[in-house]
């Protein structure tokens, strides 16, 4: 495989203790390329689903960002930290945090759903420009306004003394730690996020992730092409829109893509959703925000614009 054909998405399992921006130097030396980019951050202690982009694939890394992701949680009831997490330093603690299954099922009735939460001052979120945990780490507290997120399942699995295991199924943007934190002052006793796991990511799944040692022994053995997943693929999350053959050349020079020459259009989508434009034979065109909802599509004129393309794949 020639360098210009490395390109595609690597689905990696991330150890403890590195950054996401490890994780793509890592990528970087393994696979030999400069072009690597990852797909949203996970925190240091942090383990599972990081998607890598690789070579010309590094054009998607914004649809993959956004899409939802699934976590196993260990939340430790009763103390709660500076950052929110078990490597922060003790703000306070109770002797005893002992809570019932009916109290822990209560709450987290509450935090499914749109919430509001407000980012920790340790993390990766801008403030005029700078990272709140750099601003963190020199003692600088600065105002933080809330963000709306969505949680759409949080099921507990365990609950055996102080800590207690859940599932997470939410949007882009959620803090795990954040969830901790609020979920410990409704209940009452203070808790802090203990241990984290990404199961999933968009389309992509833990049970199918790469260790970077693995990674490492794949491209030993020439095999690199196995595990590289193409954009059409990684894409595979947006909802898809079908066009007649005759708007191919239009849509690969950015034009926009009129009602009249959609074959197929996804039924109960919002105006603004992002969907995949596919060609007459399933080929990936490009990604594109829709200017109508369902609702509109179906009853509009041929002429009307339904499409306005973000990323064009002329290569696809």
């Amino acid at each position: 495989m020639t360098v210009m054909e490395i390109n595609g998405v690597l689905n990696i399992n991330k150890s403890p203790g590195m950054t996401s921006h490890d994780v793509v130097d890592a990528v970087r030396k393994i696979v030999g390329l400069r072009k690597v980019g990852h797909t949203g951050t996970l925190d240091p202690q942090a383990t599972g689903v990081l998607p890598i982009c690789v070579g010309r694939a590094t054009k998607i890394a914004q649809f993959l960002t956004h899409a939802d992701k699934e976590y196993l949680i260990t939340m430790r009831l009763g103390i709660t930290t500076d950052t929110l997490d078990a490597d922060g330093k003790v703000i306070s603690q109770v002797d005893e945090a002992l809570v019932t299954q009916d109290q822990v099922l209560q709450v987290f009735a509450r935090f499914r759903g749109e919430i509001e939460q407000i980012p920790p001052l340790f993390s990766a979120k801008k403030h005029r420009g700078q990272r709140l945990y750099r601003l963190a780490r020199r003692g600088e507290e600065v105002e933080r306004a809330p963000v709306l997120v969505k949680v759409h399942e949080l099921s507990l699995l365990e609950l055996e003394g102080p800590f207690v295991r859940f599932q997470v199924l939410c949007s882009k943007g959620t803090y795990a730690r954040a969830l901790c934190d609020d979920i410990g002052r409704a209940l009452g006793c203070g808790a802090h996020l203990y241990s984290l796991v990404r199961t999933r990511s968009g389309p992509f799944e833990l049970k199918d992730s790469l260790t970077l040692a693995e990674l490492e022994e794949v491209v030993r053995q020439g095999r690199l092409s196995e595990v590289l997943i193409p954009p059409p693929r990684a894409l595979a999350h947006l909802p898809a829109v079908r066009v007649l053959p005759e708007a191919a050349p239009a849509i690969l020079r950015g034009s926009a893509v009129v009602a009249g020459v959609i074959l197929d259009f996804p039924r109960d989508i919002p105006k603004g959703t992002w969907v995949r434009v596919l060609g007459f034979r399933k080929q990936l065109l490009c990604v594109a925000e829709t200017a109508l909802d369902a609702g509109q599509f179906f009853g509009a004129s041929p002429r009307k614009v339904a499409l306005q393309p973000i990323r064009v794949f002329s290569q696809a």
